[in-house]
């Protein structure tokens, strides 16, 4: 009997060492579950309290309980508590249709989801030998980000679309390398740079904040936009297929307006032909590439519709001989290269008949913003220089039909009636 008791007693000390060994691997799991739970809801301050509770509960109470089965069950509610916990702090309480609503209806936030409109023009800084680096500007909206293309030269004329859900309070660009290292940081509070048409103008230059010491002085140039319908420059984009495009076309051609002035007749003619000046670079020999100025000049300073190029702007200003000139009437087509993004070719036939092509690399301007404004302006050119002829042709038929007088003021026709009444009175 003696030997069954001990057999029992150590049985069941067994049993107890097994329990309190699997509580504490069930203590030493929680508690690193409740280290990444902390971690996980730093920014809510009430559930790390309640978190900060229940292992002080787990230190104190768990001894007094016992390893049992009791033990047990507390640490598997607590699991779960600690597991729902986590799955809140990630879950975003905008997700709610109803309390997104709510936040709006009491103002807590200011806006509802907008889609916006980021126009990339370049980046500017001092150092040169930052002007080696591929660079790529990344702007984030909350959850969501946009990339431009890499780019050694900074020059992007890039238009990105992002969407600032409800909720977002800023806007951060970032300008990187192609390894993804930061180089410069510029955070923009949505209501006062986007929100606000005060402060939203075309072509900004921001100051942005160095991040690393390849870059010196950085800065950012941007047009932000909200998207929305109804522009009065629609009506000379009725050819324009897709919306980025005419976003540009349409920055570009009020951009011309602003630089022609307030004039009493401004014509569509005019704001196209100011739209159509601007730098690029043209391919000549063996690839090389020498940076010109192209304008187009037509009535009255010219009879002709000529599309110009110069050497510079300050030989443009000048009014001095192009070094080539391409009559719009003899213009054939205006392609943008499939192969480079930024290349467009105009294909055209020169004085003799001949048919020649010219291929531009852009500068200061999206590439489809020339090929879409050239269209444009050749269109409606060759428009009116056939209303010119018409109506030349219609004075002519005008006057070919008017009865014809000579000097006296009689028309021939009756000066012959007045000879042969003459000579038939002599006859008699």
């Amino acid at each position: 009997m003696r030997l069954l008791h001990v057999d029992t007693l150590s049985t069941k000390q067994t049993m107890w060492r097994l329990l309190h060994l699997h509580a504490v691997t069930m203590k030493q799991a929680i508690s690193d579950l409740l280290q990444r739970a902390h971690h996980a809801v730093t920014t809510n301050q009430t559930i790390s309290h309640l978190l900060h509770r229940a292992h002080n509960f787990w230190d104190n109470s768990l001894a007094e309980l016992g390893a049992g089965p009791i033990a047990f069950l507390i640490c598997c509610v607590v699991v779960a508590t600690l597991w729902a916990c986590v799955l809140c702090a990630r879950c975003r309480i905008r997700d709610c249709a109803i309390i997104k609503r709510l936040f709006l209806l009491t103002g807590h936030d200011h806006f509802n989801d907008v889609d916006i409109m980021v126009l990339v023009h370049e980046a500017i800084f001092d150092d040169v030998a930052a002007q080696r680096l591929n660079l790529v500007v990344k702007i984030t909206a909350g959850d969501n980000f946009v990339k431009t293309e890499a780019n050694s030269r900074g020059i992007f004329q890039q238009p990105m679309h992002i969407t600032v859900e409800q909720g977002t309070t800023r806007i951060v660009v970032e300008l990187l390398d192609t390894w993804n290292n930061l180089l410069a940081v510029l955070p923009l509070d949505v209501e006062d740079h986007i929100l606000n048409s005060k402060n939203t103008q075309p072509e900004v230059v921001y100051a942005m904040k160095q991040k690393s010491k390849n870059i010196r002085n950085p800065r950012v140039k941007l047009t932000m936009v909200v998207e929305s319908d109804g522009d009065p420059e629609t009506g000379l984009l009725s050819d324009s297929r897709a919306p980025d495009i005419d976003f540009l076309v349409r920055q570009q051609l009020r951009k011309a307006k602003t630089n022609i002035g307030t004039k009493k007749h401004v014509s569509e003619l005019d704001v196209l032909k100011d739209a159509c000046a601007g730098p690029l670079e043209i391919f000549e020999g063996l690839g090389d590439t020498v940076q010109v100025y192209v304008a187009v000049i037509g009535t009255p300073i010219s009879r002709r519709w000529i599309l110009g190029v110069w050497n510079d702007q300050e030989d443009y200003n000048a009014k001095r001989q192009p070094r080539q000139e391409i009559d719009l009437m003899r213009i054939q087509s205006i392609q943008a290269d499939p192969m480079r993004n930024h290349v467009f070719v105009v294909h055209c036939l020169d004085e003799t008949r001949v048919q020649k092509s010219l291929t531009f690399r852009r500068v200061d301007r999206n590439r489809d913003v020339w090929v879409e404004i050239l269209r444009l302006l050749v269109m409606k050119a060759r428009e009116t220089v056939s209303k010119i002829k018409k109506s030349k042709s219609s004075n002519n038929d005008k006057y070919r039909e008017s009865p014809q007088r000579n000097r006296f003021g009689f028309r021939r026709a009756d000066r012959g009636d007045h000879e042969e009444q003459g000579s038939g009175c002599m006859a008699q």
